[in-house]
């Protein structure tokens, strides 16, 4: 077939066309929030921030890459998807996979690590949140998040050497960018600059990453050879995996409280009163471990999505949660 008809893009015109396109989804971010949170309120924006980003971001893709136009970004460097090996345009499933997984890939991991914490969690017991946490999830699901963060940093290093791939997803469905027009001499020379640059991030990314991955990987291995020892240690005993709580009432047979009447709770002040998820007047008032509190249903579904304080960031378990009444 010859050489290819493109030339390829370098990094750092591939990261200027990602910096523009970044500042044009967060504008669409902030314009389908602003919808959102006129038709579905505030807490439900609060609730789901990553979800409305996906979103955002698909429907943008979905507009221009999925139609093989090209983005705001790649206008403003002159680039265009082609082939891996440069010598003809991206098909349309190639595209439409890289959309659905670039924009929904790295939700549907984190949701997997949640899921698979809150299993481990479960087996392990309540009385295994605490100060340990940071010791036992070594080998589990916290380890399984800094790998995939160390295969991250691999291919970000990879292509800071190479100007190739810029996303772990165009690598696996082999979208390259190419420059539409022709690049002179002194272009040329500009460019190689650039690459000698980037070459250098690579370096350092390089130390950084076996800074980190080496003791990561002394540890989970660590972990696998010592994890039979300590099988039997917390076994429950038949009777307490037997207990089953059953007749819990409807939550419209229970009498809630609400702050809106100011003689519940008189201590607290009017202008604390509202939850900061809902800005409603709290409903069954409830404390995160930090002190900071909100109604109960509005903690519960935030830390069922993500176990921390929604001001402060401490660790919050749904577990941990404690009605003020």
């Amino acid at each position: 077939m010859g050489e290819s008809r493109f030339t390829f893009a370098d990094a750092a015109s591939i990261v200027q066309s990602y910096q523009k396109d970044s500042q044009i989804e967060t504008i669409i971010i902030q314009k389908l929030t602003a919808i959102l949170q006129g038709l579905k309120g505030q807490l439900f924006v609060n609730l789901y921030p990553q979800q409305i980003a996906s979103v955002a971001k698909f429907v943008y893709l979905l507009l221009t890459t999925f139609q093989n136009e090209r983005t705001l970004g790649q206008e403003y460097v002159d680039l265009m998807y082609v082939n891996k090996d440069g010598r003809r345009l991206t098909k349309r499933g190639q595209r439409l996979g890289y959309i659905l997984s670039v924009c929904f890939g790295p939700y549907l991991v984190t949701r997997l690590i949640r899921k698979l914490k809150l299993i481990v969690s479960k087996e392990e017991g309540a009385d295994g949140v605490g100060e340990n946490d940071d010791e036992e999830d070594i080998g589990n699901c916290s380890s399984l998040k800094s790998l995939i963060d160390l295969g991250m940093n691999l291919h970000l290093m990879l292509f800071y050497f190479e100007g190739t791939y810029s996303d772990i997803w165009k690598r696996i469905f082999g979208l390259r960018y190419m420059v539409t027009h022709k690049v002179g001499d002194q272009e040329k020379k500009f460019r190689e600059g650039n690459a000698n640059t980037y070459k250098t991030l690579g370096y350092v990314l390089m130390l950084q990453t076996l800074t980190q991955g080496i003791p990561l990987i002394t540890r989970q291995v660590s972990y696998l050879l010592n994890q039979g020892s300590k099988s039997g240690d917390e076994d429950f005993s038949s009777a307490q995996l037997g207990k089953v709580i059953t007749k819990i009432p409807e939550r419209s047979q229970v009498s809630h409280i609400t702050l809106e009447d100011p003689t519940v709770l008189p201590f607290i002040p009017s202008e604390s009163r509202s939850c900061t998820l809902c800005l409603s007047p709290m409903t069954d008032p409830s404390c995160a471990p930090c002190g900071h509190t909100y109604c109960w249903d509005c903690l519960q579904n935030w830390c069922n999505e993500r176990p921390e304080c929604p001001l402060c960031r401490q660790k919050c378990h749904p577990q941990q949660i404690q009605p003020l009444l």
